[in-house]
């Protein structure tokens, strides 16, 4: 999508240009703002000027930062692909089109809802923990269940497409309304939530950044296409091989090495030698299957080493 800020350096630069006659391949110099086209022209004309615009570029922000109407809080409900669906928004404190935001999706576990994460308080204070930081868009999975293990298992990737559409339904919808960075979307999740962030992670490109609790994998790895930043907590009483191998696909998929080394907060640890904008960090809580009493602070504070 085309950046707000470079819709309007664009459009400044193309007043300051005018119809001059400066030749169209001359370069412009990033230090003086001048175009270096040489010496003056037989008829004395003095080079085209572009003025210094003063404009921090900032991080990208979404055509919403420039042409958005702006979306209320609260539920949000719309059809689509033969299916009623809904998402709970929430705008961070001070929210204006001025700047662009970044933009976390929460996804409930399987058989939950919306109201997993519509918390403000205790372990899941994902919209005190976001309040001054991102917008929040909490989702909502179709018969509340990312994968309905009720349901042969060949129906499963039909499935996946349904849910993929809904996100980046919603994602337009935000990006069109809202002022968004672009660069910093995430998503977080706890079981079925978290397997599918690991989808959305793994097919879609948008996606910055994951943080997950007890997950498996529900992709076809072959089918990636993103290769997120990664933050990813089990619990020992629920070590298993299927969440083991969500955990190692992504630690591998960015580039780490097994061997790893201490990092915040206890009891994490930070992978070795991961490609520099892809981190992966795992954090073995002493629990079952339970999102832990760190986690979403945890996982917030990851996903602000990629906000500019």
């Amino acid at each position: 999508m085309r950046t707000a800020f470079l819709l309007v350096l664009g459009s400044l630069l193309g007043l300051a240009c005018g119809d001059d006659d400066t030749p169209a391949d001359a370069g412009v110099s990033r230090d003086s703002g001048a175009r270096d086209a040489g010496p003056e022209d037989a008829g004395g004309e003095p080079d085209a000027f572009v003025p210094d615009l003063g404009i921090d570029m900032g991080p990208p922000g979404s055509v919403g930062c420039v042409s958005g109407g702006g979306l209320d809080e609260g539920e949000h409900t719309f059809a689509l692909d033969g299916e009623d669906r809904r998402y709970l928004l929430y705008l961070p404190e001070g929210y204006s089109s001025d700047r662009p935001w970044p933009l976390v999706f929460a996804l409930h576990g399987n058989g939950g809802s919306v109201d997993y994460w519509n918390a403000t308080s205790g372990d899941r204070n994902v919209r005190g923990e976001l309040a001054e930081g991102a917008i929040l868009v909490i989702a909502e999975a179709i018969d509340n269940a990312w994968r309905d293990y009720d349901m042969p298992a060949d129906s499963w990737p039909a499935r996946i497409e349904l849910e993929l559409a809904y996100f980046d339904y919603v994602l337009e919808e935000m990006t069109t309304e809202l002022c968004v960075d672009e660069e910093a979307i995430f998503s977080m999740g706890f079981s079925g939530g978290g397997s599918f962030s690991g989808v959305l992670g793994c097919r879609r490109e948008y996606i910055r950044a994951i943080a997950v609790g007890g997950s498996v994998i529900y992709f076809e790895p072959d089918d990636c296409v993103g290769t997120p930043a990664a933050w990813i907590t089990i619990g020992t009483e629920e070590l298993a091989a299927g969440r083991e191998a969500y955990r190692d696909f992504f630690r591998d998929r960015a580039g780490c090495d097994p061997e790893t080394t201490a990092t915040d907060p206890d009891p994490c640890v930070a992978y070795a030698n991961c490609d520099p904008a892809t981190p992966v960090h795992y954090c073995q809580h002493p629990a079952g299957h339970i999102w832990p009493d760190f986690g979403t602070e945890a996982a917030w504070a990851f996903f602000q080493r990629f906000i500019d």
